[in-house]
């Protein structure tokens, strides 16, 4: 059975936005989408306050022993769990492999697009952060609310009307560690092997970044030859990193959307997912996928400024039908979709998604997943520049 973490940023979305009923028939499986606290609400900290800066990952927790507890009426296997989530899913799960308090809670993890080695200094992924810098984080909201100053803030905060300290919370909401529930950072434990060892799949889109990349031309800021070494300035601020980085991504005329969103999607997703699956390899088993078909449909109705190939989150369509409707997939993407299905399930069940009706996958290689072409390859890291990223300072 497969428990599923929406994404959002740890600030937005609900488990009820993601129907399950296509994996559930076609990979007989038991689909749990879950709901846990977000925001300045799951993630806020605070000395005063037991706990704090990791109440959205308890909630997950709770939501795994009930699994264990009472999933068998159901018709769930309590003994068989797999916990699966994507973009801040995909944190969470590498917060649960990395927590202590997550032991034997669960049996298996997929991790989509939420790899557990990426770095504070890349911008547009959020993991995790110390405890002393949610707690600097906290302190500023509380001084926002009029609380700051307060004989007791933490009384003080309660009296504040939920959407005006959701109003005045920082978008870039982040779980904490050095926490008792997260001692240790995720990306820390898991390079040091100090994880729950169980089988892993994980993967990442070919284009992540471009989502943000056009929304950020959109928003008034065109990526062009003259710009170009502006723009990557403003995301990456030391000199030596920025200037690296423009000679390695060089902007031509009309291409400064998708050379933007290469850089994003390469320094946050790609090169830090290839990394993590090279870290868990030498102790448990793991696949790695990368879903890459340049036509998914499109998450809105929102007019790109390029293409946007298989962005953040174009995967999900594939897996499910988000926010109880389907997704106007062509015949040629039902192959992907039913595939990603069987290969998702199987691995919840058995640890290996491998079986008669799919290509062979290996754990050596990275699974392309597009409309015609799924045979696994070698080929994922170099262009990604995953060389360049291991080795900028």
């Amino acid at each position: 059975m497969i428990v599923w973490l929406h994404g959002g940023g740890f600030t937005t979305g609900a488990g009820t936005s993601y129907d399950a009923h296509r994996m559930a028939t076609r990979g007989d499986a038991v689909v749990v989408t879950v709901n846990y606290r977000l925001g300045a609400l799951g993630f806020l900290a605070h000395s005063g306050l037991p706990g704090s800066g990791t109440f959205g990952l308890a909630d997950q927790q709770a939501a795994l022993r009930w699994v264990r507890a009472e999933i068998g009426a159901f018709g769930g296997d309590p003994h068989n769990v797999t916990l699966a989530g994507e973009s801040a899913g995909g944190y969470s799960v590498c917060a649960q492999l990395a927590s202590p308090a997550a032991a034997g809670i669960f049996d298996r993890a997929i991790i989509a697009s939420g790899p557990c080695t990426g770095r504070p200094d890349r911008p547009f992924a959020p993991s995790s952060t110390p405890l002393s810098t949610a707690r600097a984080a906290g302190a500023d909201l509380a001084a926002k609310v009029g609380c700051g100053s307060a004989r007791d803030v933490l009384a003080c905060m309660r009296r504040v009307d939920v959407s005006r300290l959701l109003a005045a919370q920082d978008t870039d909401q982040q779980p904490a560690h050095t926490t008792p529930l997260l001692p240790s950072d995720p990306a820390a434990a898991i390079a040091d092997g100090r994880f729950h060892h169980v089988p892993v799949l994980i993967g990442n889109n070919h284009d992540e970044g471009n989502g943000w990349a056009a929304g950020i031309i959109q928003a008034g800021h065109p990526v062009t030859p003259d710009t170009w070494p502006d723009v990557v300035a403003s995301f990456f601020p030391s000199p030596g990193q920025a200037k690296a980085i423009v000679s390695e991504y060089p902007v031509h005329r009309t291409d400064g959307g998708p050379v933007f969103g290469a850089v994003i999607g390469d320094a946050d997703f790609a090169c830090p997912t290839a990394r993590t699956g090279g870290l868990l390899a030498p102790h448990v088993p793991v696949w790695r996928y990368e879903f890459a078909d340049k036509h998914a449909p499109p998450l809105t109705s929102d007019a790109p400024p390029f293409p946007l190939g298989a962005p953040h989150a174009s995967e999900l369509p594939y897996l499910f039908d988000l926010g109880g409707r389907p997704r106007d997939l062509t015949a040629a993407q039902h192959r992907p979709a039913d595939t990603m299905i069987d290969y998702w399930t199987r691995f919840a069940r058995t640890a290996d998604p491998n079986g008669p009706s799919s290509p062979h996958w290996s754990r050596q290689t990275v699974l392309p997943l597009e409309p015609d072409h799924i045979v696994p390859t070698r080929t994922a890291q170099p262009r990604h520049h995953c060389a360049f990223w291991n080795t900028l300072g």
